[in-house]
């Protein structure tokens, strides 16, 4: 098993390494992962898997959110292609009852992964932007979705930063330390606004964290650095972040004045359609297909923007689960989001001075943490790589934690 072992946890660093830079590079992987799983628990009886209680209740938290949005996809008319990616949520599962049974490789996979997915990320947004001449870095993904998801391994990497320190392993934490800003570079040449929210606010929970395993010079050195950065990325005008900004507050003033015609003035018009559509049915919502005819006659009405009826989600997690799934679907969100922070952030108090352990349990919790800021201004999970990208690296952080505990 020593070579399955070694597979199933390449296969998942590879996952997180190729997730932006090569096609399927987040399919192939998991496919891989999940038919490795029956195998491994085919051969060791699944039935002899023995599960912490905070192992199931993670389980609880993912299959219930699946079968819950399978009953809205019944709800709305059964159109059973919805339904591929509300199943991720069970699909893993057998994933991670392997990682729980085939302990980990003495190399820290996942790190690698999340520094070599980072910097890749990069690669891609310079290729798109500059050779290309592309307006926005997207790699073959919504531009939006790969900024978010390079934002979220660029903050990751910080995790590997920190368990690379700590084991005096400087190669890596060098490459670790590049792959933080090459995440966040990359966000930046994809113009995503919505996930640049997070940068101050995580950034100043990982500072936090990492207080007591950075002397003081050596974090004002990387605050200073991480300023400077953030003024010359801002500065140089081919990035086109200037451009992005200035187009928002632009929209905005337009939008104010009533032309709601422009990227965010679309998004004004979907959010304020979500309160429309919860009003009608408050509980389970309108479903996606249902809410079409109310959103076209609110767009007959003058109450929102036509184009603004045609979006198959609301750009934004939350107002798109109350609009289409009621107050029962967002309930259903908030717990397949809060449930696993609360699980590694007990890890993460717990073990505050273990750094063998803490950083796989920061690692996992800034998954939903960014999740919920990226949440504010997409709907990532009405993405193939949003629902992987958020499944997957918690299922692997949360059995690499499990093991880590266990060697303690």
């Amino acid at each position: 098993m020593l070579l399955i072992s070694l597979l199933a946890w390449c296969s998942a660093g590879v996952l997180l390494a190729l997730n932006l830079s090569v096609a399927g590079g987040y399919s192939v992987p998991a496919a891989m992962l999940f038919l490795i799983s029956f195998f491994v628990l085919i051969k060791q009886k699944a039935a002899a898997l023995k599960l912490a209680k905070k192992d199931y209740v993670l389980v609880i938290a993912f299959s219930g959110y699946a079968l819950a949005m399978c009953y809205f996809v019944y709800l709305d008319g059964w159109h059973t292609r919805e339904l591929d990616r509300p199943s991720r949520f069970l699909l893993c599962l057998p994933v991670l009852f392997m990682l729980l049974k085939l302990m980990p490789p003495k190399q820290p996979m996942l790190f690698y992964g999340v520094a070599m997915g980072a910097i890749s990320s990069l690669g891609v947004a310079i290729y798109d932007r500059f050779y290309l001449g592309l307006p926005r870095a997207q790699g073959g993904e919504n531009a939006i979705m790969f900024g978010d998801t390079a934002m979220m391994l660029g903050f990751m990497s910080c995790a590997a930063l920190m368990y690379f320190y700590h084991k005096k392993q400087w190669a890596w934490a060098l490459i670790s330390a590049i792959a933080v800003f090459s995440g966040v570079a990359a966000s930046f040449l994809s113009g995503s606004r919505g996930g640049w929210v997070a940068a101050p606010l995580i950034g100043g929970f990982l500072l936090w964290q990492s207080r007591d395993l950075f002397n003081k010079k050596l974090m004002l050195t990387g605050l200073f650095g991480a300023i400077v950065f953030l003024i010359g990325v801002i500065a140089t005008p081919q990035t086109g972040i200037q451009q992005r900004l200035g187009a928002a507050l632009t929209d905005i003033e337009k939008y104010q004045s009533g032309d709601s015609y422009t990227s965010i003035g679309l998004r004004f018009d979907m959010w304020r359609s979500s309160f429309y559509l919860a009003a009608e049915s408050p509980v389970f919502g309108e479903g996606q297909y249902g809410s079409r005819e109310i959103r076209n006659e609110l767009a007959n009405q003058g109450l929102i923007h036509p184009q603004a009826a045609k979006f198959d989600h609301l750009h934004n997690e939350y107002l798109t689960a109350l609009g289409f799934h009621g107050l029962v679907g967002l309930m259903c969100l908030m717990i397949v989001y809060l449930v696993p922070l609360r699980l590694f952030m007990a890890s993460v108090k717990q073990y505050r001075d273990n750094w063998e352990i803490k950083p796989y349990a920061i690692a996992g919790a800034l998954v939903p943490m960014c999740y919920m800021d990226f949440a504010l201004t997409q709907s990532m999970f009405s993405h193939n790589i949003g629902v992987m990208m958020y499944v997957f690296p918690i299922i692997f952080f949360w059995a690499a934690l499990r093991w880590q505990k266990s060697l303690k």
